[in-house]
């Protein structure tokens, strides 16, 4: 097939004909298209057999797997926190060290790698129900408010989670690394289990001022700048049985997902809880809390423990979109919906934000007991991402639906003519390519009532003003050719630079970008041995690379190894989309500090200072000049980003630790933190 042909094909199609030639399906249509046309490239390649001139196919190569990139878009919640590791290489399948290379394996550390949102967004598909608030006065069916105190009880059955593609596989084996780290391309879940969901019902003296009575039943929490609030905290936990198959890596090239090789997994442990809480006043999300524990049928256990806070990403567009698509996996109050109104047969209606239809179906019993039937239906989803149904059944007299079933099928090549193009462009950017489904069937044990009505919109003493707490924006400053550090503590940045800068002979390449048109697009710092080193990554006009600068001492450095970046991994250079931000220094004392995160606080400090095995470091990214330019703007994000983060792996006992931290550098806002664990 020439170029054009392979243009008028479906996204969907290109991916089967990759399949079947046993190539990697990930990337956007265009390097789709690309693969193919390599690939076809390979095959007129021939030999010819002297005795029967049989033509003879040379084997294909199989390319590397792609790496997703969203270099034009910036989200602010998990692409600030999944940092990779600085040179050398490592990866799960192969420990020797490469010494000449600043990546590993999965994305560049230095770039803004997997959305920690697009993570959460599947975590939470993959088993997170929900539940509605339902009540009813004789045989009339109403929603009414949640209350402090309740708990619901139920069984999950039924449970498939289905991950088709590179890309959508890669961000569940991403979420649960190294757990996952054998399968590719496709991976299916098989679940059952049992669940629990609650509103916390606090004391007076969980508020910030006790003589608040009115508001018992709240509880205090901190936001991302570490200011303290009154909250709604909502709890939900799992606990499954699940069975894992898929396919996995091919045993002649590592590199290449092997389509003929199953993979299974089978009784495994799978423990979920979601805590959020939301503040009082605007209602607004303050911090979100997603633990993951996994534990295989050989008895290895493997966690990860998310904190991360307000909304999923920056974009009002497609936080929205996203909202809505996890509506039916997490806590929803259908009093939002319905207020009021006696939900009787035949009524439909969509709700308030447009996004959701619905349809009041026929009555029925659900264990011997009355029950009506709601059908809802997601409206842009079904335009934009593929379908997203739900069924429950409430039951007279019980706030709670007594049984619920979900049906989401997520696939971003589905899109309608329906969906916008704002819409549209941000899904390309935020969600991974291929296909997601998920179903499942909650059925409730038990129902515990609550005690006070949760109340939103009140105003309290104590309540914080919206600069409380922020670094002063007068404080930001102007970078010359990398983020100020100014640190007196440790080996700063300055004193790197400085290094290169000067030294012509030990640096060659970076010197000269450093004293021209040059910049340090990200830094990372390595503290732990005896001589402290800055793994400083740079751009020019002209080209683009790393290097290690180790200081022993003295006025001098040593550059203990350095390389290019070329083709996609030189980024963007753009001096003039580098924005203000506050100094390196100024930001670590927030991050580490016990007022602002004193859940963080223990585990990256010692004697309040911070530990030595914690690299401190930076990344920018700039979003390249194209087409898109223009609808970005809406987002307010064609300027450079720059986040600040903090990394620390540890082992203890028989188990090993990672921890990444994220913090934006323009207003100091906390981005959140990544914890995981897994056998040593």
């Amino acid at each position: 097939m020439d170029e054009d042909e392979l243009s008028a094909m479906t996204v969907a199609e290109l991916k089967k004909r990759l399949k079947e030639l046993s190539l990697t399906t990930s990337g956007k249509k265009a390097d789709l298209i690309t693969r193919l046309l390599e690939s076809e490239d390979d095959e007129d390649v021939l030999i010819l057999d002297d005795d029967d001139d049989e033509e003879i196919t040379i084997s294909h190569e199989f390319e590397d797997d792609e790496i997703l990139e969203a270099e034009v878009f910036e989200a602010e919640i998990i692409d600030e926190i999944i940092i990779e590791s600085e040179s050398p290489i490592r990866t799960t399948r192969n420990l020797n060290p490469i010494e000449k290379s600043p990546q590993i394996s999965g994305v560049q550390w230095y770039k803004d790698g997997t959305a920690i949102a697009t993570i959460l967004v599947v975590v939470l598909l993959a088993g997170v129900g929900g539940w509605w608030y339902l009540s009813n006065q004789s045989s009339d069916y109403q929603a009414a408010p949640s209350r402090y105190g309740e708990d619901l009880r139920f069984t999950v059955s039924n449970g498939l989670l289905l991950a088709d593609g590179d890309e959508m596989v890669g961000m569940l084996r991403d979420a649960i690394s190294p757990g996952l780290d054998d399968v590719c391309d496709e991976l299916k879940i098989e679940f059952d289990g049992t669940g629990s969901s609650s509103i916390t019902n606090g004391e007076l003296s969980d508020l910030i001022n006790p003589s608040d009575t009115d508001l018992k039943g709240a509880v205090m929490a901190q936001d991302a700048y570490g200011r303290t609030w009154n909250a709604v905290q909502s709890n939900l936990n799992y606990d499954l049985n699940a069975d894992l198959s898929g396919y996995t890596w091919s045993a002649i090239n590592e590199d290449s997902c092997s389509s003929s090789i199953k993979w299974n997994l089978q009784n495994n442990e799978l423990d979920i809880g979601v805590t959020q809480w939301h503040e009082i006043t605007e209602r607004s999300l303050l911090r979100s809390e997603v633990s993951i524990n996994f534990a295989d049928g050989e008895g290895q256990s493997f966690s990860s423990d998310a904190t991360t806070f307000d909304g999923l990403i920056g974009s009002d567009t497609v936080s929205e979109l996203i909202g809505a698509a996890v509506m039916p996996m997490h806590p929803v109050n259908l009093y939002d919906h319905f207020g009021l109104m006696e939900l009787k047969q035949g009524m439909t209606g969509e709700s308030d934000d447009g996004y959701w239809s619905w349809e009041v179906g026929s009555t029925g019993t659900i264990g011997g007991q009355d029950a009506i039937q709601i059908r809802m239906e997601h409206i842009k989803i079904g335009e934009c991402l593929g379908h997203a149904y739900m069924v429950l059944w409430a039951i007279p007299g019980q706030p709670l639906a007594a049984k619920q079933t979900v049906d989401v099928q997520i696939d971003k090549s589905k899109t309608e003519s329906g969906c916008s193009f704002t819409e549209s462009e941000a899904i390309d950017l935020t969600f991974p390519e291929g296909e997601f489904v998920v179903r499942y069937t909650l059925e409730q044990t038990s129902f515990k009532s609550g005690e006070e009505l949760v109340i939103w919109q009140q105003y309290y003493d104590g309540r914080p003003d919206s600069s409380d707490g922020k670094p002063s924006t007068t404080q930001r400053v102007s970078w010359a050719n990398h983020m100020p550090d100014n640190s007196s503590i440790r080996f700063n940045l300055e004193q790197a630079v400085a290094c290169v800068m000067t030294d012509a002979e030990e640096f060659g390449g970076a010197h000269t970008a450093l004293n021209g048109d040059g910049y340090v697009f990200a830094a990372k710092d390595d503290r732990t041995g005896s001589s402290p080193v800055w793994n400083l990554s740079w751009v020019s006009s002209v080209e683009s690379g790393w290097v290690r600068v180790t200081w022993p001492g003295g006025e001098n450095c040593i550059n203990s190894g350095d390389g290019q970046l070329i083709g996609d991994d030189k980024p963007e250079h753009s001096r003039d989309q580098i924005p203000q931000t506050h100094r390196l220094s100024q930001l670590e004392s927030r991050m580490v500090s016990s007022t602002y995160y004193p859940n963080l606080h223990p585990q990256i400090t010692t004697n309040g200072d911070i530990r030595d095995d914690v690299q401190i470091g930076y990344a920018l990214v700039v979003p390249e000049e194209n087409a898109l330019s223009e609808w970005l703007d809406e987002f307010d994000i064609m300027g450079g980003k720059v986040t600040t983060y903090l990394e620390r792996t540890w082992t203890s006992g028989d188990t090993e630790y990672s921890l990444r931290v994220g913090m934006d550098a323009e207003n100091g806002r906390m981005a959140g933190w990544l914890l995981t664990s897994s056998p040593a």
